[in-house]
């Protein structure tokens, strides 16, 4: 399907095949991750740059190239809280014969 990002393989034994995670579900988001610079308003007047913060979303993957669905899912190694990657697949239904 074009510009979709779709399953081709599941590993046995993966977290992907415990969650459920089928060939053919497609992939519409994932968590991400994103370091930023968060500064109190005092501190830029003052000239500072501030400090990073880990900022972690949900990314929308539609029409994405697969290399960016990779590093946006890979980011999720920047957690500081460590949390699971969250990805929301769609399933198409069967055909029935």
């Amino acid at each position: 399907i074009s510009g979709l990002t779709v399953v081709d393989e599941v590993a046995e034994g993966s977290n992907g095949e415990q969650a459920g995670v089928q060939v053919g579900d497609i992939v519409r988001a994932c968590t991400a991750c994103q370091t930023m610079m968060k500064a109190p308003t005092w501190q830029i007047l003052a000239g500072g740059i501030g400090m990073p913060k880990t900022q972690r979303m949900m990314y929308n993957i539609d029409g994405r190239p697969f290399e960016e669905v990779m590093n946006a899912i890979a980011s999720n190694r920047m957690d500081p809280q460590e949390r699971p990657v969250i990805l929301v697949v769609e399933r198409q239904e069967e055909e029935k014969k």
